[in-house]
């Protein structure tokens, strides 16, 4: 069976004496006292005294008191023995120490030594109340959760009164480099996007100025260690708020250094950034649990033994990952592109590390996982040099060999003149005698930026085509069928007059 006071270790043992001293609980508050043997006060009015001294007089970091029951065994002291911290009391300084007991039932307890003890009487008689506190009226000198109404008070208005004249410093002191470093094309590349890092650095400008002020305002001991720790989580935001802004500038500097090369912004740039982002705010976590005595060597150890289970349990999740880094590594795909990706069709809206996703043209979204992109067949349509034209013209039978010649010269012509259309590639040819047409094939690559241009462009070669045809005096053909009559000469093409083509016969 445990303590019930929880004294088995030096941190449960001390801290345990100071939350009951706080609430005024001299009684319990005792408990954590050894009594001297010579001993001439209460046991109550020493536990007063005690914690009179300690808030005015301690010196000390209690964050180093051991949790272990056995102590700090590397502090040079025997094991029975435990060292808070120093009281200074003028030229007569001494050490405030714990010692490990046993008494008679239970476990062995750490206690507040009592040759520590011996000397707080005389340490009590040399105390002086604060300039400030006496100064006070007695409406705020009532006591609010340990302090007094004035000491909250001011600690509280003390936060914004810092924070704005933060502000005010770390304006002016943008606006000192704005004239002086103005006309620099440095300067002037990298001022966009600088404003945001003005609320990070204001704050934490703030903290240094609020524990200085705070510490004129005597603070209990135990409200001071609950305000170093509040502290130390403040400076840990304002560092993790300011590297994110950090890394937020960085991928925008990037993202318009590409833009300003005519380049598309790469998805490993958003990648990036989550992925920094994502380590500074575990770092962080990290240290805050640091800052409330959580043991990271056993914390980092465990999430290791949980790491190698998670990946046996998330290896699909684990492909999809990796996936990622393969996809956004060789630039397969990047945001904008136009892509078939199996039967999905569309524009690339967003590359994370565990899935895409694409905007069909349908409008409606496509989420691929990227273990599925490493093993599917990738068609970029935007990553094209050059689009093809490659129609095929199906003429009608009745297409002489001077009208088939007209429309081969015209089409040459035409799409030889036309300065978007590549000459050394350039092809029209008469390739085939098809079952129902005499077949054209046109080949050409056309030099355009993108997709859309591309469609508008083949529209219009489209209408020279038809156009060529037309004025040949042929036309286009499709797919017929002509019925012949046994016993009758068959009919000559030539001599055919030129009409609609024959309507097909079932």
């Amino acid at each position: 069976m445990g303590d019930p006071y929880r004294r088995e270790t030096p941190y449960g043992a001390f801290f345990g004496y100071m939350r009951s001293a706080q609430k005024g609980n001299w009684t319990t508050a005792s408990e954590y006292l050894q009594w001297p043997k010579s001993g001439r006060t209460s046991p109550e009015d020493l536990a007063r005294g005690l914690k009179a001294v300690l808030d005015q007089r301690f010196v000390g970091d209690l964050e180093k008191l051991s949790r272990s029951p056995a102590g700090d065994l590397n502090d040079g002291l025997t094991a029975e023995l435990e060292r808070v911290g120093q009281i200074e009391n003028g030229d007569e300084s001494f050490d405030l120490s714990l010692v490990r007991t046993a008494p008679a039932e239970g476990p062995p307890i750490w206690l507040v030594s009592s040759q520590s003890l011996r000397e707080i009487p005389a340490a009590f008689k040399g105390l002086r109340g604060s300039t400030i506190d006496q100064s006070m009226p007695a409406v705020l000198r009532r006591p609010v959760g340990g302090l007094q109404l004035w000491q909250l008070l001011a600690f509280l208005l003390l936060i914004p009164t810092l924070y704005g004249a933060s502000r005010l410093l770390v304006g002016a002191a943008f606006r000192l480099f704005d004239r002086v470093l103005g006309k620099r094309e440095s300067w002037s590349r990298v001022q966009t996007g600088v404003g945001r890092f003005r609320a990070p650095l204001a704050f934490l400008l703030a903290l240094p100025l609020h524990r200085l002020c705070v510490s004129r305002l005597g603070l209990p001991l135990l409200n001071r260690y609950g305000y170093a720790r509040l502290l130390t989580l403040a400076a840990i935001f304002g560092a993790s708020w300011l590297l994110l802004r950090l890394i937020d500038f960085a991928n925008l500097r990037a993202t318009l250094n590409l833009i300003a090369q005519g380049a598309t912004p790469a998805s490993s740039l958003t990648i990036a950034r989550r992925m920094l982002r994502g380590a500074v705010i575990a770092v962080a976590a990290l240290f805050g649990l640091a800052s409330f005595g959580v043991n990271l060597t056993a914390t980092l150890a465990g999430l290791g033994i949980g790491g190698v289970a998670l990946a046996f349990a998330a290896q699909k999740s684990l492909e999809n990952l990796f996936g990622g880094f393969v996809v956004l590594s060789d630039k397969v795909i990047r945001v904008g592109d136009t892509v078939r990706i199996g039967k999905a069709v569309g524009d690339i809206e967003d590359v994370t590390l565990y899935a895409t996703r694409l905007r069909a043209f349908d409008r409606s979204v496509v989420t691929i996982p990227n273990g599925t992109l490493t093993t599917a067949q990738i068609e970029n349509f935007s990553r094209r040099d050059k689009f093809l034209l490659n129609p095929t013209l199906g003429l009608v039978y009745e297409t002489t060999a001077e009208q088939m010649r007209a429309v081969l010269e015209s089409l040459r012509t035409r799409l030889a003149s036309d300065t978007r259309v590549e000459k050394g590639t350039m092809r029209v040819r008469f390739v085939r005698i098809n079952s129902s047409s005499l077949d054209v094939e046109v080949f050409a690559y056309l030099l355009v930026p993108d997709y859309g241009t591309f469609l508008a462009v083949r529209e219009e070669l489209l209408l020279v085509l038809l156009d060529a045809v037309e004025k040949a005096g042929t036309r286009l053909a499709f797919s017929s069928q002509t019925t012949y009559v046994a016993g009758g000469p068959a009919p000559a093409l030539a001599a055919r007059p030129a009409g609609p083509a024959p309507v097909p016969t079932s």
